[in-house]
Parts: structure tokens; C-alpha cells; sequence
């Protein structure tokens, strides 16, 4: 039985407002990448999304994306882990495949967010938070603004310190075709911009989106020009009643730990991350869980450079979340393809990382891959 699993091919759909469904965008989207890989068969479909019934109304739709596609008899199942979604289907695709009962698989993510105004989408986003959290009368905004003011306090930051990350990921998302926010933002219009819970504003926090994402799977090498290992993966399981404000999520921690584990890798050996930032300061915070950079640092290298698509250690090169944009069952998805991308971009991306979030730093999944 083998153990290996190899990513073999992705396709992304444009981020931002459609007016395809569920289905129509699933099958949209699958069918570029299986003609473009027609030779392969998949033995089973994992479809990932967090709130079709909520969004569309659509329900049963593993099936009836399979139909659409005209895939043969296979294994068809769903996911959902609220916004880390996309990437429990890609670790479940993974065991399975590591199992030895399948070979091939494709994962296909979609989410269609647009059918809702934002103030009902901020109600459904936030009903993943618990009791207790709901007790401050908190969203997840008002979370993740927690969070950015104790990391900007106590490491010695300030607003416009956070201007210089929310700046490198709209430049970045500025040269992704497929995100869903290309704008060039100046710090005048940073500042000018809308205060939704202190200190993130307009351009600190993801849009709501519409997209797609889907991928094949194999646990054999094939002569695929973009082929990449999943050299590691690991979970995380955090307490969803724990109140918040923490500058780490223990359930990040412990999936970098295992992925790092599986991989027989440190973090010195990644070259290129895409981490999880709904909100802009969760990269930091994802960087410092990783073991990137120091506590408390992270930012300090955004100012300086070295996270930035030609700089030591490229994060969120796409853009992220944050303008790439987070159709929220999507996202854990297509940071895979993104690294997929990023790393035939260059030689020295040889291991690439994925960190994908769910809920207020609660489900959380880490991803590592290698070339070769």
C-alpha cells in the first residue's frame, strides 16, 4: 500500500459575483480541468461547501454534480468545516487515498455567497461562534479586531504599521486574474476608508465571495508538468467556547506540528506559504504559529520585504483571502492550487505551506508540499 499522494492538476474560477449556482459553477469549473486531464478517472468526488442550503437552497449536490460530469459509478460524499472547508476535503481525499482503497479522486470547492446581503451573511459567518462568544455580542470582525489590537499593542505596532500588510496583499491580488479584488489601495484611501471594528478597516478585512476551485488527486506519480507531493498534513481541533483574543491558536499550532511531523520537514525548509487571513493580521499570526518568524515579528518582515512575492519568504502571494477573495468553503482549496502555481513559478519554491482556518481559529488544517 502505498503512501504517497500527489496533487496532479487544479482549476480556479474567477473570485468575485456570479450569477451561476452551486451546480452550474461545480461543473463549470471541474469540467476545464478534467478535459484538460482526459485520460483521468476519478474513483470518487469530495465536494466541499459550508452553506449551500443557506445561500441557494440547493441540497444533494455531490450527486448531482457527479451526474453533470458524467463521471461513472464512484464514491461521492461531502464536507464542512465551516471556513476550512475546502481544505478538510483535500485531507480527506488525502486518507483515503492513503488508505489504498482508491487511486484517483478529484475535490471540487465551490461557495456562492453573493445571494445575501452582508448583513445576513455576517449572521450566517457568524453562527459558527459559540455561546459564549456570541455573549459579547461579537462577530467574527469583531474577533478578529481583538486580536489585531492586542497583536498591535503589544508587539509595539500601530495602524499604520498594518497599512504596509493590508498594501502588500493588494498589490499582490492587483497581478492575480482570478481575484476578486484588483485594486492598487494608497494609504491616503486606506485611512479614508471605513473603520469596521478597531483597527481593521475596509481594506484589512476579506470580501464576500462567489468561486470555485477544483483539483485531482493520486496516490501514483503520473507525467503531470505540475505535479507536487503532499509531503505533510496536519489538524488542529481548538476550544470552540474559549474566549478570544489569543496572539496564537493552539489548533494552528498543532497542525503545523503535525504536517512539520509528517513531512520530516522545519520551518526553515518552507520557501512559499499561503496562509488563512480573513482578516490581515491572521497571516501574522499564522506566520508566528508556523514557526516562520519569531512572536511578535511577522509584521516587522512584511515592512521590510520579505514576505513579498520576490522576497526570502513569499506569503500569500496570490493576495489571499484578503483580496484573492474567500468564497468561505472555497478557500482551504484554492490556496493548493495557488501554491500549485507559485511554485513552477521558480526553482527555490520547493516546499510550500497552506494553513486554512475554521471559524474563529478553531478547525484548523496544514498543508505541505514538496516538488519531486
Amino acid at each position: 500500500m502505498s503512501s504517497s499522494v500527489f496533487i496532479i492538476d487544479s482549476q480556479l474560477s474567477r473570485f468575485g459575483k456570479t450569477e451561476l449556482d452551486y451546480h452550474s459553477l461545480s461543473y463549470q469549473t471541474a469540467i476545464q480541468l478534467l478535459k484538460r486531464n482526459s485520460e483521468f478517472e476519478p474513483q470518487f468526488l469530495i465536494f466541499a461547501a459550508m452553506a449551500p442550503e443557506k445561500y441557494t437552497g440547493e441540497i444533494f449536490l455531490p450527486a448531482r454534480i457527479k451526474e453533470s460530469l458524467g463521471l461513472k459509478n464512484l464514491f461521492v460524499i461531502r464536507t464542512e468545516t465551516a471556513s476550512s472547508s475546502g481544505a478538510s476535503a483535500l485531507h480527506t481525499a488525502t486518507y483515503l487515498l492513503r488508505s489504498g482503497a482508491f487511486q484517483r479522486g478529484i475535490v471540487i470547492a465551490t461557495e456562492v455567497m453573493s445571494r445575501l446581503e452582508r448583513e445576513e451573511n455576517n449572521l450566517l459567518l457568524g453562527s459558527v461562534l459559540s455561546d459564549r462568544q456570541r455573549g459579547f455580542a461579537m462577530s467574527m470582525a469583531q474577533g478578529g479586531g481583538m486580536i489585531a489590537t492586542r497583536y498591535l499593542y503589544e508587539n509595539g505596532y500601530d495602524r499604520k504599521d498594518l497599512y504596509s500588510l493590508s498594501k502588500k496583499l493588494h498589490d499582490n491580488g492587483l497581478q492575480n486574474e482570478n481575484a476578486h479584488i484588483r485594486k492598487n489601495i494608497t494609504e491616503e484611501e486606506y485611512f479614508r476608508s471605513p473603520l469596521f471594528t478597531s483597527p481593521l478597516c475596509l481594506y484589512d478585512i476579506s470580501p464576500l465571495s462567489d468561486g470555485s476551485c477544483a483539483v485531482l488527486m493520486s496516490s501514483d506519480k503520473t507525467n503531470s508538468s505540475k505535479e507536487l507531493k503532499i509531503a505533510g498534513i496536519g489538524h488542529g481541533i481548538g476550544n470552540l467556547s474559549a474566549a478570544p483574543g489569543s496572539l496564537s491558536f493552539p489548533s494552528s499550532v498543532a497542525a503545523f506540528e503535525g504536517a512539520y511531523k509528517e513531512a520530516g520537514l522545519k520551518p526553515k525548509d518552507i520557501h512559499l506559504a499561503e496562509l488563512h487571513d480573513a482578516f490581515t493580521p491572521f497571516e501574522l499570526i499564522g506566520a508566528e504559529d508556523a514557526g516562520l518568524f519569531p512572536k511578535g515579528k511577522a509584521l516587522r518582515y512584511v515592512k521590510e520585504g520579505k514576505t513579498h512575492p520576490d522576497g526570502q519568504l513569499p506569503i500569500n502571494a496570490s493576495g489571499g483571502l484578503k483580496t484573492r477573495g474567500h468564497p468561505v468553503g472555497v478557500s482551504g482549496l484554492a490556496q493548493i492550487a495557488e501554491l500549485q502555481t507559485w511554485m513552477y513559478k521558480e526553482d527555490r519554491f520547493q516546499n510550500g505551506l497552506a494553513l486554512s482556518i475554521g471559524g474563529l481559529g478553531v478547525n484548523n488544517f496544514a498543508t505541505i508540499l514538496s516538488k519531486g
